[in-house]
C-alpha cells in the first residue's frame, strides 16, 4: 500500500476534484507550474511502475504534443504553454488517482459523500463494466483461436490487416449478447432485493482520520487560493 492509499477514499476524491478545478480556474503560468509540481509529486508518491502506466502515459504525451502544436498554430505561445501545463498536470493527477483507487471502494465512497444509493451503485457498476467487457472479449477470442479461427495477420500488408479486422466483427455479437444477459440478471437480482425502495447498507464502512481531515481542508484551501489567484492575477 502506497502512502496516498492510506487516506480515506472520500478525502482523495475531494483532493482530486479540487485540484482539477483549480487547474481549470487558474490561468497564470506561475500558478499552473506550481500545480503541475504538486500533481507530479502526487504521481511520484503513488509509486506506479513504469511498465504499468507506460501505454497510457505515452498516449497522453502524444495527445499533449499534438494539442500544443495545434495551439501554437492558432493561439499565442503563452496560451499554448498554459494548455500544455494544464493537460500535463491533469494527466499526472488522473494517473495517480485511477491506478491507485480500488474500484470496489467507488460505490461506498460516493454514497458516504452524500450521493443517493442509485447513483453510487450505478457508478460502481459502470466502472466494473469495462473490465468485464474486456474479459469476456478475451475469453471469446481464446475460445475461437482454440477452434482454429485465425485472428493474426499473415503478413503486414493492408489487405491482410483488413481481413483480420473483418474477422473480429463476428466476435462482437456473442460478447454483446452475453453482456446484455448479465446486465438483465443483475437488474433482476436487484429487483428481488427491493433495491431503490429504501435506504441500503454497505458491506464496508469508511472512517475519517485526522490526516484525512487535514487533506480535505488543504484541498479546499488550494481551491480557494486558485480562485483568489484568478481574480488577482487574471
Amino acid at each position: 500500500m502506497t502512502y496516498i492509499q492510506r487516506f480515506d477514499p472520500r478525502a482523495r476524491v475531494t483532493f482530486y476534484v479540487c485540484l482539477t478545478t483549480a487547474l481549470l480556474v487558474v490561468n497564470d503560468l506561475r500558478a499552473l507550474a506550481i500545480l503541475l509540481a504538486l500533481s507530479a509529486a502526487v504521481l511520484l508518491m503513488a509509486r506506479l511502475a513504469w511498465a504499468r502506466i507506460r501505454h497510457v502515459a505515452l498516449g497522453v504525451l502524444i495527445f499533449i504534443v499534438v494539442i500544443t502544436a495545434l495551439n501554437m498554430l492558432f493561439r499565442s505561445p503563452l496560451e499554448a504553454a498554459q494548455q500544455a501545463i494544464r493537460a500535463a498536470a491533469m494527466a499526472s493527477a488522473s494517473l495517480a488517482m485511477v491506478f491507485t483507487f480500488d474500484p470496489a471502494d467507488l460505490g461506498i465512497t460516493f454514497r458516504r459523500m452524500g450521493f443517493p444509493d442509485r447513483f453510487a451503485f450505478a457508478l460502481d457498476l459502470t466502472v466494473r463494466f469495462v473490465p468485464m467487457l474486456m474479459r469476456d472479449f478475451r475469453i471469446t477470442m481464446d475460445a475461437q483461436r482454440s477452434r482454429g479461427y485465425e485472428l493474426e495477420p499473415r503478413d503486414r500488408s493492408l489487405r491482410s490487416v483488413l481481413t483480420v479486422g473483418r474477422r473480429f466483427a463476428p466476435l462482437i455479437v456473442p460478447v454483446v449478447v452475453r453482456t446484455v444477459l448479465e446486465a438483465e440478471d443483475r437488474a433482476n437480482a436487484m429487483d428481488l432485493r427491493a433495491f431503490g425502495t429504501g435506504r441500503r447498507t454497505w458491506l464496508r464502512t469508511l472512517r475519517m482520520r485526522p490526516p484525512d481531515y487535514v487533506l480535505v481542508a488543504a484541498s479546499f484551501a488550494l481551491l480557494a487560493g486558485a480562485v483568489a489567484v484568478r481574480f488577482t492575477l487574471g
